[in-house]
């Protein structure tokens, strides 16, 4: 039976869908009711056994059993396991003597080979640090004890470690390292049978009988494994690998894993997008599983390994935000190959966020497809206007979306146009069973009616002396306060970070934007100048190309809202190494307070929030709204219950949950990572950054004390203004203030063009 269908172009097309049968069917029939095609592979969530805390390493074995190795959640300490069903139980298997924790500190890498054989890549001894001299490659036999593997032909330096080992289906052992180097290794004898270095970053390793299939950051390579030389790689195969490592997540190691099954001349491979098949030369890459269906689809999914079973079922080890786990995909014939139901969601920009939501409700509701648009893909030159104006046209004329991820819309103009559904009952329900916070979920309420809730929100926050701090009572006050201080220390570069002029701009627009605004949605003029005005205090002169060559790297507090507002994170580590006196910017996580906290100890500094004219401001994160053109409103509804339930809001980052039990399981989560729970708290983790001279500077991070949660929480519960997140008339704003800041562009002239590009983008 042929349970694969051919990968389509585009995934998130619902015709093409329908069409090609993406839910990863095989041989697709008609039942009797003529409803279409039938045959899906289904998920369904292995137990894992004993008390398993981390997965090291799964395969399949000669035999069609599964071998599994494992750590203890409490004590840490190793297990091998087998089942010969599937994994609906589990028996304990013999591990290897120096397995355990009194003879093996810690493990990096695992794998075990089909004959039953393990491979680690671990530290022997406990050790404070852990460097790349720490760690050793061992080997036992099946039945044999762990002993260290001296490798005769390997050439090592103090900067290399290992990035992974796998077994190759002869069982050699095989090891790649930084810089690109892979080593195929006999590991009875330790000898390095070829050392080679195709000079790219390797994501993943396989081999087909004799050759070595290296997956790199630039495609698919291959090489004789006898002799080392380059081999014509399976174009095909490449060619679709390569899609997979589109972004630089994707690019992380194990973002891709492969599997062989019964048949020789069949490569399989797991990655987010889905389980795939291959005959090795052909020119088709077969799916067999729709990663948009399942679990290894959501973005948090760390692959481990896959393994294909010979009933044609999969297993894929994997940790999904931290927490381990195994899913078998099982194929039924009874099953819809394309879910009968389906919703649209649109949103302006890709978010991983919204794609884990996407995958916990799918995986939650299997008879329900989410079919997912992307307004601006970035390949393209389409600008936030331009796909405004076709969404528009899309949803007067019936066609549009039934769920709207508002973020980049203009919200208040949809609402008093009737574009979006009443969705008080939806909100006020979950906020009944888990606690939303109030202030938040009635950002888009008019007439005691929500139109629109956010998945969560961030808050603008000011770092700095005692000075700074008093000053962040508006805009005005810490803009003449920084001005007076770049005054008494002309030498000190940027009194404030960032240096680029768009950041700066990004931080302070969200924070006045609602306060510029008349109440038909334009902009004061007067508002917008002083906005300028303030900007140039707090930036300064213009950037220099010294400062162009040397700008502060940034980490994204609000991937997919505004990507440069985390002004706190690193800013605070350039505030430690005293290059500049001030920092400002968005913060949306706990993580982010530890870090500023942990600097304002080490530097006698403190941190504030940042008002605009004395009122609380918050940014609206991943605004959700139901289009009152929809014609799947029910579904809909559950659709946005699963967005602020707590499955999704619990592992929410880049911002501030607005679930309230979603916010605790955050706060338990870092808790966690930075040793909060014990007196030891203070030594839970640490930051180091150096700078253009090579001086490090390092601060420890510990979780905060009881007032420090409860002040954060107060900051939470009293935000009151939403800023806009209105793509359109921020591009304006920034287009016409980066000339005002570093071009020489007059004020008045600044503020016209503004008002000019924002009234015509109104009137439409």
């Amino acid at each position: 039976m042929n349970r694969y269908i051919k990968k389509a172009v585009c995934l998130t097309a619902a015709l093409a869908i329908a069409v090609a049968g993406l839910a990863g069917c095989g041989k697709q029939t008609e039942d009797e009711s003529g409803k279409g095609a039938m045959g899906r592979y289904l998920e369904e969530e292995v137990s894992l056994p004993g008390n398993t805390g981390r997965v090291l390493a799964m395969e399949r074995l000669n035999d069609n059993s599964l071998s599994l190795l494992t750590e203890d959640k409490e004590t840490g300490e190793r297990c091998l396991w087998k089942s010969a069903d599937l994994g609906k139980s589990w028996e304990e298997d013999t591990l290897p003597g120096g397995l355990g924790l009194a003879d093996c500190a810690y493990i990096d890498w695992a794998c075990i080979s089909k004959e039953g054989d393990i491979a680690v890549s671990a530290m022997p001894e406990a050790s404070e640090v852990m460097v790349s001299q720490s760690f050793s490659l061992l080997y036992a036999k099946k039945g044999e004890s762990l002993k260290a593997l001296n490798l005769d032909g390997e050439k090592t330096d103090d900067m290399k470690v290992i990035t992974g080992i796998a077994f190759s289906d002869s069982g050699k052992l095989i090891a790649t390292y930084t810089y690109g180097t892979v080593c195929v290794i006999d590991p009875e004898s330790g000898h390095v049978e070829q050392n080679i270095q195709p000079g790219e970053t390797i994501q993943q390793v396989t081999n087909t009988e004799d050759t070595l299939l290296l997956l790199t950051d630039k495609g698919l390579k291959a090489y004789d494994m006898n002799t080392g030389e380059s081999a014509e790689a399976d174009r095909a195969l490449s060619d679709e690998l390569l899609k997979e490592m589109e972004t630089e997540q994707k690019k992380l190691r194990n973002s891709v894993v492969f599997g062989y099954g019964k048949e020789e001349d069949k490569l399989f491979y797991c990655a987010g997008s889905g389980i795939y098949r291959h005959i090795l030369g052909g020119t088709v890459v077969e799916q067999a599983v729709n990663g948009s269906l399942t679990s290894i689809g959501n973005p948090k999914t760390m692959l481990i390994s896959l393994a294909v079973m010979d009933d044609d079922s999969f297993l894929v080890a994997c940790s999904v935000d931290a927490e381990y786990k195994i899913y078998r995909y099982s194929y039924s014939a009874d099953t819809s190959s394309v879910p009968e139901k389906e919703i649209k969601v649109y949103s302006l920009e890709d978010c991983s966020v919204l794609r884990q939501a996407i995958s916990v409700y799918q995986k939650q509701n299997p008879d329900v497809y989410v079919d997912l648009e992307i307004g601006m893909s970035g390949e393209d030159s389409v600008t936030a206007s331009d796909a405004l104006r076709t969404l528009n046209t899309d949803i007067m004329a019936g066609k549009g979306p039934d769920i709207l991820i508002l973020d980049g819309m203009p919200v208040e103009n949809y609402i008093q146009k009737g574009l979006l559904e009443d969705i008080t009952d939806t909100v006020e329900a979950v906020s009944r069973e888990d606690g939303l916070f109030e202030n938040i979920m009635r950002t888009f309420e008019k007439d005691d009616k929500i139109y629109a809730v956010p998945l969560g929100f961030l808050l603008p926050v000011v770092q700095g002396d005692e000075a700074v701090v008093n000053a962040a009572e508006s805009m005005n006050t810490l803009a003449e306060q920084i001005a007076e201080i770049r005054e008494a220390n002309p030498h000190t570069g940027r009194i404030m970070i960032p240096t680029d002029s768009s950041d700066f701009l990004e931080i302070f627009y969200n924070l006045e934007n609602a306060a510029m605004r008349n109440e038909d949605g334009t902009l004061n003029e007067e508002a917008l100048k002083a906005f300028l005005e303030n900007m140039k205090k707090l930036y300064g002169e213009p950037i220099t190309q010294e400062e162009q060559e040397n700008t502060i790297g940034y980490f994204s507090a609000a991937e997919g809202v505004a990507s440069n507002l985390d002004g706190l994170r690193l800013q605070s580590m350039v505030l430690l190494s005293q290059q500049s006196k001030a920092g400002a910017g968005w913060i949306g996580s706990v993580s982010q307070l530890v870090e500023i906290l942990g600097v304002n100890e080490a530097c006698g500094l403190d941190y504030t929030e940042l008002k605009s004219e004395g009122k609380s401001v918050f940014l609206p994160y991943q605004s959700v709204g139901i289009s009152s053109k929809s014609k799947e409103k029910e579904l809909a509804s559950d659709f946005l219950k699963a967005l602020l339930g707590v499955e999704v809001q619990g592992t929410l980052n880049a911002a501030f949950p607005i679930n309230q039990k979603g916010y605790e399981k955050v706060m338990e989560f870092a808790k966690t990572t930075y040793g909060g729970g014990g007196d030891d708290a203070a030594g839970g983790a640490s930051i180091t950054m150096s700078d253009s001279s090579g001086s490090m500077s390092s601060v420890n991070l510990g979780w905060p004390g009881e007032e420090e949660l409860d002040g954060l929480k107060a900051l939470l519960e009293q935000a009151e203004v939403p800023a806009s997140t209105d793509d359109t008339i921020w591009n304006a704003v920034k287009e016409q203030g980066e000339k005002y800041l570093n071009e020489g562009l007059g004020l008045d002239e600044a503020c016209s063009n503004i008002i000019q590009k924002v009234n015509l983008y109104l009137a439409e």
